[in-house]
C-alpha cells in the first residue's frame, strides 16, 4: 500500500436522536431524547476519510476538553503514515503498529479510526482486517426500553409495554429491559415486584418468539433475597440473560448461577460494561469459576485492537463477546456491526436506534432482527457533504 499521510483531521459534535424519550435506570436520571457524538474524522493525501468517535476522551467522568481532544490528535495522527498505524499478515491485522500500541490502549477508540483508514487504503472491508467474516447478518437488541413507567406515572407500566411493541412492530426481535428500581428510585420490595411485573407484561404483549433480555445496573446488589425472588417470579418469561444484577463478586454470582438453576431458566449471566482495564482479575476469575457467560466492556472505549485480545483471551473460558455500546450513538452502532461480523463468540449488537444523521445511507441495512453487513472498504462510512456543511460545519474544529 501507498505511504498516504493523514493531512486533515476534523472534530464535528452531531446530535444523534432515540426512537423516543428515554427515562431512568437504577443508577442515573433521565437520559433524555439525544446523545452527543463526537465524531473525529481524518482525511488522507490519498483522498479518503476514516472515522471515530471521542466519547471516552469527551466524558464529563474524564472531565475532557475540545481543546485537548485537538492536541492529542494533532500529536498523535496529524501527518502520519497511515501504513503505520496497524502491523498486517496479508489482509489482517496483528496487532497495533509499534509506536501505536500504548495509544491504542489508552484510547482505543483511535484503533477503530486505524481500521477504517487502513481498510480503505487496502480497499478492503474492516471486517476483513479484524480476522474475515464469520456472518453476513448481525442481530441486534434494542436497548432503549428504561425506567419509562416512572417518567410517564399517568400510563405506569403501560408506557413500557407500548415501547416494547412498537419495537417489535419495527422489526426487532431482542429486547432490553432496564430493571433495578429496588432501592434508587423505589422501596425494595415494590420495586421489585415492579421489575417482575413489567417483564412479565412484555412478554405477555410480544409473545414467546422475541429475546428478552434484563440489565440491573447493579440495582440488586445487597439484596440477593430480592433478586431470589425477582428470578422466581419471571421464570415463565425465559430471560435469555441477567446483565448485572449485582456487582462482580464471585460468592454474588455463584448464589445467583445457583438461583438460575433452581428456577430451570437456563438464563446467561452477562457483566463487565464497567470494566475500564480489561480483563480485570474479578472478571478472570468470574470466567475462569464458569460464572460469567458473556463479557460487555465498551465497544468504542476499547476499541478494535483491544476487544481482538479480549475475544482471544476468553476463548479458553468459552465466554461469548457481547461488546457495550450505549451513549456511542450511530457510530458506535456501526463499530459494533462490523466488530460483530467477525467475532465467532459475539452475540447481539446493543443497538441505540438513533436517528442517522450526518453519513451517507448506505447498504447496512436492518431487516428482521438483523443488520446485513455488506463487502466495502473500511467501515462503510461516508460523509453527506450537504448535511455537513448545513448543519456542522460551523461547529466543527478542522486541522491542517
Amino acid at each position: 500500500m501507498s505511504d498516504s499521510i493523514i493531512n486533515s483531521i476534523s472534530v464535528i459534535p452531531v446530535t444523534a436522536t432515540y426512537p423516543h424519550e428515554l427515562g431512568r435506570n437504577s443508577r442515573n436520571m433521565e437520559v433524555g431524547r439525544s446523545v452527543l457524538e463526537w465524531i473525529v474524522k481524518a482525511d488522507t493525501s490519498a483522498g479518503s476519510s476514516g472515522f471515530t468517535i471521542a466519547q471516552q476522551f469527551m466524558s464529563p467522568r474524564n472531565g475532557g476538553r475540545v481543546s485537548e481532544l485537538v492536541l492529542l490528535l494533532q500529536e498523535t495522527l496529524m501527518g502520519k503514515r497511515v501504513t503505520d498505524l496497524l502491523r498486517l499478515d496479508g489482509d489482517v491485522v496483528v496487532g497495533p503498529g509499534d509506536d501505536y500500541k500504548t495509544l491504542f490502549h489508552k484510547h482505543g477508540w483511535l484503533s477503530i479510526l486505524a481500521y477504517d483508514l487502513v481498510g480503505k487504503q487496502l480497499g478492503v472491508s474492516a471486517v476483513t482486517l479484524l480476522g474475515g467474516f464469520k456472518r453476513r447478518y448481525v442481530p441486534a437488541y434494542d436497548t432503549t426500553l428504561y425506567f419509562d413507567d416512572l417518567r410517564v406515572p399517568e400510563k405506569g407500566i403501560l408506557q413500557v409495554v407500548q415501547e416494547a411493541q412498537q419495537s417489535v412492530e419495527a422489526g426487532w426481535n431482542q429486547l432490553k429491559i432496564k430493571i433495578g428500581r429496588c432501592g434508587t428510585w423505589m422501596s425494595p420490595e415494590p420495586g421489585q415486584i415492579r421489575d417482575a411485573e413489567i417483564v412479565n407484561s412484555i412478554r405477555e404483549a410480544v409473545g414467546k418468539d422475541v429475546k428478552l433480555m434484563v440489565d440491573a445496573n447493579f440495582g440488586y446488589e445487597g439484596r440477593l433475597d430480592l433478586l431470589e425472588n425477582f428470578i422466581m417470579e419471571t421464570k415463565e418469561a425465559n430471560i435469555f440473560w441477567l446483565e448485572e444484577m449485582v456487582l462482580p463478586n464471585v460468592d454474588s454470582y455463584r448464589a445467583m448461577r445457583n438461583m438460575v438453576e433452581t428456577a430451570k431458566t437456563n438464563s446467561l449471566l452477562v457483566c463487565g460494561e464497567v470494566d475500564r482495564e480489561p480483563i480485570s482479575e474479578i472478571y478472570k476469575d468470574l470466567a475462569s469459576e464458569g460464572l460469567m457467560d458473556g463479557y460487555q466492556p465498551d465497544i468504542v472505549s476499547i476499541g478494535f485492537s483491544g476487544w481482538k485480545a479480549i475475544e482471544n483471551s476468553l476463548e479458553k473460558y468459552n465466554v461469548r463477546t457481547q461488546p457495550h455500546c450505549f451513549f456511542n450513538g450511530v457510530f458506535g452502532t456501526r463499530a459494533s456491526i462490523v466488530f460483530g461480523a467477525a467475532s465467532d463468540t459475539f452475540m447481539s449488537v446493543e443497538d441505540e436506534r438513533c436517528s442517522p444523521h450526518i453519513f451517507k445511507p448506505d447498504h447496512f441495512e436492518f431487516k428482521d432482527g438483523s443488520y446485513y453487513v455488506p463487502d466495502v472498504p473500511g467501515l462503510g462510512l461516508e460523509i453527506d457533504k450537504e448535511i455537513y456543511i448545513g448543519k456542522y460545519a460551523s461547529n466543527s474544529v478542522v486541522l491542517h
